[in-house]
């Protein structure tokens, strides 16, 4: 719709309104860019002597003119002005869809519970990284529940606008009683791609563990007991007020609660179980290792508890229903779990492993301990453990604190 004041702008430019007009007009100019543009367009056809003061008007009240510096001075004003609501509307409106675009990404990726690709993503890191690194957990314990990523202490999960998310993910490792942090893992997503990148503390990751299953004890070489009795002597040498995490495999394999009942008498802590998943005895004589195709589990893992309100420390079913219900969902996520899997990602072969596992059960072939030094030394008296590989090793910390703080 036209503006009604815009007819006043020529009498205005010639000087023939009154004072009291003047200030209306000008007040109204400021805000109104249909009258800022006309005002321009008269200024640039009085500078050509197309418009003089009186000229056509038969009611002039005044033949002063307006001087230029001050139509210069309001057309100024009046630009500034417009500008700035221009500026401002921009700002809103990139702020209006900035909201837009993180309600957008949340529900693109936290929508569908325990289908979301958030959960996914979250999960198949949680159960590779606990799966395949001997005595490594990651802060994660994935949530179906809409807008929760359910990360722990150390890890955080953004939406960013417009279908983009990353995932900063605690890596953590157990030692006597207290875990400590060893590096992150951090997930860029952008619609239906996922990129990884590893962080570890001091720049690398030292991987001390291995196994070897019981189909490649039996080839192994006669020179193999002199290597196991120097691992033996290393334990020996560390000094009594420190804890350690050792890892040994069995010369046969074991069900979990066998395990569990061998172990009862000592003074340790079952962290992680070696699980036979029916590809190990295609490795030769390579020991199984974080890069060389070991399988396995924690004991009393935080994504376990996190579905089970109360577990018996010596209850073997729930920690073999655990593992085969994950391994499954590892199968229906390959495709990602291949991304995440710090090995050849073609040796994942969770089909099959997940068959295996179906038709045979769950069963332990090596484990990984914690304690203290001396007290793991004693494990060296049983004839069904072989192969020890001392990992890391820490001063004493074998004991529960009463009282404990933390400051920032």
């Amino acid at each position: 719709m036209k503006c009604n004041v815009v007819e006043k702008i020529k009498p205005y430019l010639q000087g023939i309104l009154t004072k009291t007009e003047e200030k209306a007009l000008e007040d109204h100019i400021k805000g109104c860019s249909e009258c800022q543009e006309q005002l321009e367009i008269y200024l640039n056809e009085s500078e050509k002597g197309k418009i003089k003061p009186g000229e056509d008007f038969c009611h002039a009240q005044s033949g002063e003119d307006l001087s230029e510096q001050k139509q210069q001075k309001i057309l100024r004003m009046a630009k500034y002005k417009s500008r700035f609501n221009i500026v401002l509307s921009l700002l809103l409106l990139l702020f209006v869809a900035y909201i837009a675009g993180i309600f957008l990404s949340s529900m693109f990726f936290t929508l569908g519970k325990e289908n979301s690709r958030n959960y996914k993503a979250e999960k198949t890191a949680a159960l590779i990284m606990e799966f395949t690194f001997p005595n490594v957990s990651s802060a994660i314990y994935p949530s179906p529940n809409f807008y929760t990523s359910g990360s722990g202490s150390g890890s955080r999960f953004e939406v960013k606008p417009y279908f983009a998310a990353t995932g900063i993910y605690a890596l953590e490792k157990q030692v006597g009683k207290e875990r400590y942090p060893i590096g992150s893992l951090n997930m860029k997503h952008l619609l239906f791609s996922t990129s990884i990148n590893w962080s570890w503390e001091n720049g690398s990751y030292n991987s001390y563990l291995y196994f070897y299953h019981p189909e490649q004890y039996a080839g192994l070489p006669a020179g193999h007991n002199e290597v196991t009795s120097t691992n033996w002597d290393a334990l020996e040498s560390l000094p009594a007020g420190t804890v350690a995490e050792l890892a040994f495999s069995f010369n046969q394999t074991y069900s979990i609660k066998q395990v569990m009942n061998m172990l009862a008498d000592y003074d340790l802590d079952i962290l992680w179980y070696a699980i036979a998943t029916g590809l190990e005895g295609t490795s030769g004589q390579t020991p199984l290792s974080v890069f060389g195709g070991v399988w396995g589990f924690k004991d009393l893992s935080d994504n376990m508890l996190s579905g089970n309100s109360t577990i018996r420390s010596d209850d073997d079913s729930v920690r073999k229903e655990y593992f085969l219900n994950s391994m499954r969902f590892l199968a229906e996520n390959e495709s990602l779990a291949k991304k995440i899997y710090r090995g050849n990602p073609n040796n994942l072969r969770l089909a099959e492993r997940c068959e295996y596992l179906e038709e045979n059960g769950v069963h332990v072939y090596g484990v990984v301990v914690t304690g203290p030094a001396k007290e793991l030394l004693k494990l060296r008296e049983l004839e069904s453990i072989h192969s020890p590989a001392l990992g890391e090793v820490r001063l004493w910390n074998w004991f529960s604190r009463s009282f404990s703080g933390q400051l920032y």
